[in-house]
């Protein structure tokens, strides 16, 4: 898999220990050597600089297949929404209760943008994740590159662009929550944990910044 491209002036480890249980992760260096998903690698970038992780992926160039439409009267679409993500492999026995706790911005909310979490990750067709659009928050289970398993709800947002949020995902052995700006958003039962592989990924023209995570052992 192909290494995180990394921008930052001097290269160390900034891998900030609390306690024996608690890591976080400020982006002052590529820490946790943060990986791209290798076949995915052309839909996106994930960079790390200036204490910030940037991801973003390509999607439908619009303005261009507007222009063509107009001109061949022919309704055109250029390029094709596309899923990148980044992953590392998290500081936590993921079979005992813990919290992940991380501070995000998103460029915009619409339905063809998609943000979210991958945890449980095992390579890029075996995961969990949990992700949201302007009108939706989704728990889904990969297999092999296919969605075997998913749990849906409706949402709105009171802020669609530049929207900086908290987000926490927590799990007591039983149960996952995913909890956005303190509010309760999701919650799954019964679906254990193997991996330690956790990050993010965007969908469609989505552009998310991380600013830090943090891996807390309860």
């Amino acid at each position: 898999m192909k290494k995180l491209v990394f921008t930052a002036g001097m290269a160390f480890i900034l891998l900030t220990q609390t306690n024996a249980q608690n890591f976080k992760e400020t982006f002052d260096a590529n820490s946790l050597e943060w990986t791209e998903c290798a076949f995915e690698s052309n839909n996106g970038t994930a960079v790390i600089d200036g204490g910030k992780m940037t991801i973003v992926s390509k999607g439908e160039n619009k303005g261009l297949g507007i222009a063509l439409t107009a001109l061949s009267g022919v309704a055109t679409k250029v390029g094709a929404n596309t899923f990148f993500e980044t992953h590392c492999y998290a500081p936590l026995d993921v079979q005992k209760p813990f919290k992940i706790r991380t501070h995000v911005n998103i460029q915009k909310l619409t339905n063809d943008r998609t943000t979210g979490l991958v945890f449980n990750y095992r390579d890029g067709g075996n995961f969990y994740c949990f992700n949201f659009n302007n009108e939706m928050v989704r728990f889904e289970r990969r297999v092999d590159g296919i969605v075997v398993g998913a749990i849906q709800q409706g949402v709105k947002w009171k802020d669609k662009k530049k929207v900086d949020q908290e987000w926490e995902l927590i799990s007591d052995g039983q149960v996952l929550t995913f909890i956005v700006d303190g509010v309760q958003i999701l919650k799954v039962r019964y679906m254990p944990l193997e991996y330690t592989g956790f990050g993010y990924y965007t969908f469609g023209k989505q552009e998310l910044q991380v600013d830090d995570v943090e891996f807390i052992q309860l």
